[in-house]
This record gives structure tokens, sequence and C-alpha cells, in this order.
């Protein structure tokens, strides 16, 4: 089973969809704080919790970096084992212990 190779066209796609989420977050964070001004200039416990209190596009852009930062560790953790899979060489005793199992003469 190979691994799949990142489509590197699709990967932009995906990126600038989430860069124009974030845009849009952003101006709704915007028209969200002048709103807030405007009226009573509080923003209360609520409208943190249930609406982001203006910050929805840093914490969208935190996530999208940190996700994609996980990605890559990961990515690059199962490469790293993989070659080191690899390069690794047994000796013909271990070899042979293994052809002797029962996996090979059940």
């Amino acid at each position: 089973c190979s691994e799949r190779q990142p489509n590197e066209e699709e990967l932009k796609k995906v990126q600038g969809l989430v860069d124009r989420l974030i845009e849009a977050a952003e101006d709704l964070d915007k028209e969200f704080i002048d709103q807030k001004s405007a009226c009573s200039g509080k923003i209360t416990h609520a409208d943190i919790m249930h609406w982001g209190g203006g910050n929805v596009a840093k914490t969208m852009k935190e996530k999208a970096k940190d996700l994609g930062r996980e990605h890559d560790e990961q990515f690059k953790k199962r490469l790293e084992s993989f070659y080191e899979a690899a390069k690794r060489k047994h000796t013909k005793d271990e070899v042979d212990d293994w052809r002797d199992s029962d996996v090979w003469h059940p």
C-alpha cells in the first residue's frame, strides 16, 4: 500500500478557501465590535461564548496554523520512520528465524 502524495493544486485551492473564510470572519468580527461599540460598548460573557467576542478570525488563523504544523510534523515523523525501516539491515539468522516461524509455516 503506497502513501498518497499530496495534490499541490488541491492544497492551494483549500488554502485559498481557508483564507477567504478567515477574511470573512475578520469582516464579521469588525462588524460585531462596531455594533457593540455603537450600542452598549460592553462585550458580555455570552458574546464571547456564543459569538466569539470579535475574535473569530484570530481563532481561525491560530487553528489553521496549528493544524498545518501538526500535519507537517506527523508527515515528517512517518517519512522518517519509513526511511529508518528501509535502511535497517537484518542478519541472516534473523531472516531465517522469521522464515521458520509460524507465520511462514502454520
